[in-house]
């Protein structure tokens, strides 16, 4: 026999635990890898060159879906930012999930649908294996590849272009060298072509 974890299992962990409640299980997350951690931080740069920096955050944000569900996304982004105090952040406007062969399943199947039953507006699935970013919402799945930009619906003006956000960091840099890249571009003007 199973035994399920709850809500009051996943609070009374310490605080920094890699985990999310799946179903009443407590599955581990590993650390993310290196490419996963860069993507996410050229969204989170044109995120904050958009958006200011108080109306979205990185993991670890905690998404209260049931008793049993506490989903850990890698970027929410909220309509108004939740209390400085909150354990949940509440339900976001849009979820960014970087996937990983360890849980593209997991986060496209499953978390993605739960997302939108919450009242997540826009749940972006950023794959850096296939160089394509999808955005699923209630009236389906837009896929976006190569030079074509992804567009929210949910936040204005925000958009991502597949090949720059999973460009090569050291294929925009100057000199050469090893040096560190430098496009000379805002970082919202660098994830888009126009």
């Amino acid at each position: 026999m199973t035994v399920l974890f709850t809500r009051n299992d996943y609070e009374a962990m310490p605080e920094g635990v890699p985990v999310e409640l799946l179903d009443g299980l407590l599955v581990k997350q590993p650390s993310p890898r290196w490419g996963h951690q860069r993507i996410q931080n050229r969204i989170l740069a044109a995120l904050g060159a958009l958006l200011g920096p108080d109306a979205f955050g990185p993991r670890p944000l905690d998404v209260l879906v049931d008793e049993v569900n506490v989903f850990v996304p890698d970027i929410v982004v909220h309509d108004k930012p939740p209390d400085d105090e909150a354990q949940y952040v509440g339900v976001p406007a849009v979820v960014f999930e970087i996937l990983s062969p360890s849980t593209e399943p997991r986060d496209r199947e499953y978390k993605a649908r739960r997302y939108l039953g919450l009242g997540v507006r826009e749940v972006w699935l950023v794959d850096r294996v296939r160089q394509r970013i999808d955005i699923v919402d209630l009236d389906g799945i837009t896929s976006q590849v190569e030079d074509q930009s992804a567009r929210s619906r949910v936040i204005p003006g925000f958009e991502l272009t597949p090949s720059v956000l999973f460009a090569s960091p050291w294929l925009t840099s100057r000199g050469g060298g090893g040096h560190a890249p430098s496009s000379g571009l805002s970082p919202a003007r660098a994830l888009t072509r126009r």
